[in-house]
């Protein structure tokens, strides 16, 4: 009796062990039922389950789920913190190696929680992983979420180009069932874009074809937000009573599904509207109550626009102690060292507070230090680098000019030494021709030695030893015309980018992204053959000349060096780091120009990084240089 007593128990532990080793493709069925409900009533979801935590008996599993539950209702609802905290719990219980499907899932949430929160280069990381897994083990629905995610997170980084590729791709696989992420979904995201670049009469026709799906579908939260979004764009474009009446109807929908920061982004819309009309009073109402509303959802990034606001509006009405306020209310709302550009908003708005307050010289040094701040942003270092090597070759060659000066004052004090010694003429005039051979040949000499240096910074960079841009394209040049007449085998390009380049920088310091560089420059010089050209043609960027070559053979020789990447993390003494190159192969035909001909190579490189890095691609003429850059 006993021994079938501890089998049983034994099979029973057995079970529940090897559930947890079973891999799961999709929530189970009381967690996917709460998925369902959080598209329009998150609330409803977390008044459901914030208090019913599984107990510690249950599996893994069922603790992951739940956790990522509540993390996606808390990010719908937008409360960043709270949703970071549960993503993250949610993958302590989860297994990468074990549970792939759930842990990715988690990954999302947890990214697009660290994006709410203010840290999108921490976020982006995580979503790049998603997407290579997705992609690897054929899951469609993933890759669409890691898409829509990660266009999400470029937007806040401001790369707007990488985020409409994404949203782009992600519109062209979704489909239009409500239930599941839908093209008005992604059509949503496309319009934010254009409104952030301004071209709110490009985001209007998304934002309807949204609106249209959400009120068929009775989708009332998603319905809230493209009201919002609309109301802003028909705003901005003339059409004030109708953004106005959209931007009413948004904050009722958000308040009938408990959507509070709804609310607070919809009277935050309308201050707006209200401060156009003179209407300061209403204004300033709106923008208090929803400051009240994003403090109780701990929203940095929206206390901190918030703030902002309030700063405006109380400038705006000369009420320089208010602005004073709420403007220091405004920098402890975010890092303002690791937001850029809400960095230079908070110095521009600075200096005006400054200038109203009657403090003329320091609004001055802050505008300057403003405008310092945005070059960065805009990366001109590379310019600053130009002028540097520009001003050091100017001082050598000063230097030289004074060295020879000095020995022909020397020579000629030589000269007159001799004049004034007749009883030994004939030995000073030998040793005077000797001394001046002498001097000639060291002149000779050093000025040889001086323009092969002066040639070689001319035509090579400092830091890896190749060819620099200005000599790299010289040459492309002089390989387009040998072509044009004489190859029959062809000419080829490729322009090679190192993949997350700056991410090394940030995490492993400049010196480790020079060696990176260095290591990359020798890989390539003792990989590629003796009739290739290779250059460095930007920070993170080489061009590739390969004469005599057609597409095909190039492609080889490319993806052979691509392959060889595997190493160089280690080389370069960062062996955590993963260390890939994207590749963009062109090849030449008659009447390409040196600008198309790279326009094309810079093309099929960027295909090759939104095809997800790490991978070489030959160009297709049939991609047109708007479609690029759309």
């Amino acid at each position: 009796m006993l021994r079938s007593l501890i089998l049983c128990i034994w099979l029973v532990l057995g079970a529940v062990a090897n559930a947890q080793d079973v891999q799961i493709m999709q929530l189970s069925k009381l967690y996917g039922g709460y998925a369902k409900t959080l598209l329009d009533a998150p609330q409803e979801v977390l008044d459901r389950l914030v208090n019913r935590a599984p107990d510690k008996n249950q599996s893994d599993i069922i603790h992951g789920q739940y956790n990522l539950i509540l993390s996606q209702a808390y990010y719908k609802l937008t409360y960043p913190q709270q949703s970071l905290k549960h993503a993250q719990a949610a993958l302590r219980y989860v297994s990468q190696k074990k549970q792939s499907w759930l842990y990715h899932s988690c990954k999302i949430a947890e990214s697009v929680a660290l994006d709410l929160v203010g840290k999108p280069t921490e976020a982006m990381e995580g979503i790049n992983a998603v997407i290579v897994w997705a992609e690897q083990t054929n899951q469609p629905k993933m890759y669409l979420a890691g898409l829509y995610s990660r266009g999400m997170i470029q937007t806040s980084l401001t790369n707007y180009v990488a985020a409409l590729g994404d949203f782009q791709q992600a519109y062209s696989l979704a489909g239009n069932e409500p239930s599941e992420l839908s093209k008005a979904d992604v059509a949503d995201k496309l319009a934010e874009v254009y409104q952030y670049r301004q071209e709110d009469s490009l985001a209007i026709p998304y934002l309807e074809e949204a609106m249209v799906a959400h009120r068929k579908h009775r989708a009332y939260l998603n319905l809230s937000i493209t009201l919002f979004d609309l109301g802003i764009a028909n705003s901005k474009t003339g059409q004030v009573e109708l953004g106005k009446a959209q931007l009413e109807e948004s904050a009722q929908l958000a308040e009938k599904v408990d959507d509070l920061q709804g609310v607070g982004y919809a009277l935050k819309a309308l201050a707006k509207i209200n401060i156009l009309q003179k209407d300061f009073v209403k204004a300033e109402s709106k923008l208090v109550k929803a400051a009240g509303i994003f403090a109780q959802a701990a929203n940095p990034r929206m206390n901190f626009t918030l703030m902002m606001s309030l700063t405006l509006l109380a400038l705006e009405i000369n009420n320089t102690v208010k602005a004073d306020n709420y403007l220091q209310l405004a920098a402890e709302q975010l890092n303002l060292v690791n937001t850029p550009i809400s960095s230079v908003r908070y110095d521009i708005l600075h200096a005006r507070l400054l200038y109203k307050q009657g403090y003329y010289q320091r609004a001055y040094e802050e505008l300057k230090q403003g405008f310092e701040n945005h070059k960065k942003q805009q990366n001109i270092e590379s310019t600053e680098q130009l002028h540097q090597l520009r001003s050091r070759f100017e001082v050598q060659t000063v230097e030289q000019e004074n060295q020879v000066l000095s020995q022909q004052n020397s020579l000629q004090q030589l000269q007159l030494s001799n004049n004034k010694t007749q009883n030994i003429q004939l030995f000073l005039i030998a040793s005077f021709a000797i001394l001046v051979c002498g001097l000639l040949g060291t002149i000779v000499f050093h000025n040889k030695a001086h323009k092969r240096k002066l040639e070689k910074l001319a035509s090579y960079d400092d830091l890896t030893g190749l060819l620099n841009r200005r000599y790299t394209l010289i040459l492309l040049d002089q390989q387009m015309s040998l072509a044009a007449r004489y190859y029959s085998e062809g000419l080829c390009i490729a322009m090679i980018d190192l993949d997350w380049f700056k991410q090394i920088n940030d995490s492993y310091g400049h010196i480790a992204g020079d060696k990176v560089l260095r290591e990359f420059a020798l890989l390539c010089t003792a990989s590629l053959r003796g009739s290739d050209v290779i250059g460095r043609i930007g920070g993170e960027e080489f061009l590739l000349i390969l004469s005599h070559t057609a597409a095909d053979d190039a492609y080889k020789v490319l993806d052979s060096l691509r392959a060889k990447m595997t190493g160089l993390s280690n080389m370069a003494g960062i062996p955590q780091a993963k260390v890939t190159i994207s590749i963009g192969i062109a090849q030449y035909e008659q009447g390409d120009s040196l600008e198309n001909f790279m326009l094309l190579a810079d093309t099929a490189l960027y295909q090759a990084k939104n095809n997800g890095r790490d991978q070489v691609v030959l160009c297709d003429r049939n991609i047109t240089v708007s479609e690029k850059g759309s």
